[in-house]
């Protein structure tokens, strides 16, 4: 099973790209973040049952699966009114699909991102973190550790690398939950984000923002995961400041 997670920045804009990614890589699931539509705007996949929990121009997640969506909800009360949260049920795994709020420095919508978490993690206390197949992914717009920023100086205090966020990051490992790509990559700067601005991603000026988390139930069936950072740097058609991360399990 190959699940995907892509903020793609405008699911209209880059209808194109994921139908592309979805062929080329077998993508079996896929979570999407900020389409930035309502459902009845949002594309068709072929041969692909849907969530899609959307907002006019902003926000927005979205669950596709080749595989039977067994439950699922939309939304949950930590968003308050922005679309940022898809549970589903798919081939026995608990998928999370999240559009973490970016915050600011200590003011209203830092608060926001704290509130958010928070109901979260009182969301999981409906599984069981340590027999329950787990997996939660999406945009967390947490940078943990001086591995997912490109400059440690420069990014120490700013959002994303604050202090409170990146312990925020810390918890889920505490309580249970394996960051995959940091398994593979245990002490390289790999980053799935890259700002439109100064060729950020030709000079490899990123921040890792983008998280695939499971429990060890299902990290035992974890094979493999790659940060698709060519689709990134193409010029056309144009793509998301965000960067595809693909897994692959044993199911």
């Amino acid at each position: 099973m190959r699940l995907c997670t892509f903020n793609v920045n405008s699911i209209r804009q880059r209808e194109e790209i994921v139908k592309n990614l979805i062929n080329e890589y077998k993508i079996d699931i896929i979570c999407m973040q900020e389409i930035k539509t309502e459902e009845v705007n949002f594309p068709k996949f072929d041969d692909m049952h849907c969530i899609i929990h959307g907002q006019k121009k902003l926000n927005g997640v979205a669950t596709c699966s080749v595989f039977e969506i067994e439950k699922y909800q939309k939304g949950f009360e930590g968003e308050l009114s922005e679309a940022r949260f898809i549970y589903a049920l798919i081939n026995g795994i608990h998928i999370i699909n999240i559009y973490a709020p970016l915050g600011d420095n200590y003011g209203e919508r830092f608060e926001y991102k704290i509130y958010f978490y928070n109901k979260l993690f009182e969301f999981l206390k409906n599984f069981d973190l340590q027999k329950d197949k787990i997996l939660i992914c999406g945009d967390f717009n947490i940078s943990h550790t001086e591995l997912d920023v490109w400059d440690e100086e420069i990014w120490e205090g700013e959002v994303t690398h604050l202090p409170e966020e990146r312990a925020i990051l810390s918890k889920f490992l505490d309580i249970g939950f394996i960051d995959i790509i940091r398994k593979k990559y245990p002490n390289e700067k790999v980053f799935s984000f890259y700002d439109y601005r100064g060729a950020a991603v030709y000079k490899n000026e990123g921040l890792r923002l983008d998280y695939i988390l499971v429990t060890k139930p299902l990290f035992d069936k974890f094979k493999d995961v790659e940060i698709l950072t060519a689709i990134r740097r193409k010029r056309k058609p144009t793509p998301s400041d965000h960067v595809p991360v693909v897994a692959e399990f044993d199911i």
